[in-house]
């Protein structure tokens, strides 16, 4: 029977973490406020490893998580000054983030509310929700849902989809901090990205429109690169992936003491590469995340694609379905 234990309450709701458990010890905890991956466990190095960062008391999530094992939307990463035009009609969504941006779907976006368990048993579990039309600014109602797999070869897999009833932009991240150490920083994590280009930011992170060749670049990972050989481990950066073919490998994460392996699966066009340079934060029970305590390989679409002609579209429209898969394989 599949484990479920409450967490934590949100705006009069009960919130839960859903267990997912398989054959090798690997053991996943998802919460339904914000379909967020709040643990992953494996039996790396003979005992249990976190591989995620969470924290242990749920009040941590609103007060101070940045987004940490979160499903974040309707677009994210960022959009320009929170501005876009879509067929010929001019919308405005809230700016959260300094440098005047619309971050991860804004004030509240997908992730500040719980969100609806359909079906749940010892290896997956779905979750739903709905946005309504204007919410964020956003045009159009939209389904959106969650699957969480965890199978008995050792492969956590992350299935999203969404449907709208009127053209909207949607592009969902995933935004867990991986830390195959279970400690520490990445700094000795071994990253390695399938990528020929990336795209070049302003001061404010947003793209210029440009996609750059990777060679001669901080951010050329086509070899197995350790996070701190770019200076000062500073990574906030989309890489652009070859066209997309379905499901295909993209990229490793191997841990600072070559105790675990991930390899990462998706099927989207682009891979933002975050080393959580910017967290500082102290948890309610006293655990400390200091900067780069854990790295975001977060499979999208272009950031602020809305805005620049020359980027794959993330425009939905109705009767079409959106989907995004990821599969991330483990060996310890």
């Amino acid at each position: 029977m599949a484990n479920v234990t409450q967490f934590g309450r949100f705006e009069g709701r009960d919130v839960h973490l859903h267990e997912l458990a398989n054959a090798a010890g690997m053991v996943a905890k998802v919460m339904d406020w914000g379909a967020t991956l709040q643990c992953l466990q494996a039996p790396a190095g003979g005992k249990p490893r976190d591989l995620v960062l969470g924290f242990s008391s749920f009040d941590d999530y609103p007060a101070r998580s940045p987004f940490m094992g979160a499903t974040c939307g309707r677009v994210g990463n960022r959009i320009a000054n929170g501005r876009f035009v879509l067929d010929g009609r001019d919308y405005e969504l809230p700016v959260n983030e300094v440098g005047n941006a619309h971050l991860h779907g804004g004030i509240k976006g997908l992730t500040r509310r719980v969100w609806t368990v359909e079906n749940h048993d010892e290896r997956s579990v779905t979750l739903s929700t709905r946005s309504a039309d204007g919410e964020e600014g956003y045009p159009g109602n939209l389904e959106v849902s969650c699957r969480y797999t965890l199978t008995d070869d050792n492969a956590l897999e992350i299935e999203m989809s969404g449907q709208c009833d009127r053209p909207t932009p949607l592009n969902l991240v995933h935004h867990t901090y991986w830390n195959l150490d279970g400690g520490g920083t990445v700094d000795a994590h071994r990253l390695q990205i399938d990528a020929d280009a990336w795209l070049p930011t302003d001061e404010a992170q947003i793209p210029t429109g440009e996609i750059a060749a990777v060679d001669g670049s901080p951010f050329d990972f086509r070899n197995a690169r350790r996070v701190d050989e770019v200076p000062g481990g500073r990574i906030d950066n989309a890489l652009v992936l070859e066209p997309a073919r379905g499901l295909r490998r993209v990229g490793e994460l191997v841990s600072g003491d070559g105790n675990c392996r991930m390899t990462l699966f998706t099927d989207q066009p682009a891979v933002q590469v975050y080393t959580g340079y910017k967290m500082d934060i102290e948890a309610s029970d006293g655990r400390k995340f200091p900067p780069r305590s854990g790295i975001c390989l977060e499979t999208e679409g272009f950031p602020d694609a809305p805005n620049h002609p020359n980027f794959p579209s993330i425009i939905l429209r109705p009767g079409e379905t959106y989907l995004h898969r990821m599969r991330h394989e483990f060996v310890w």
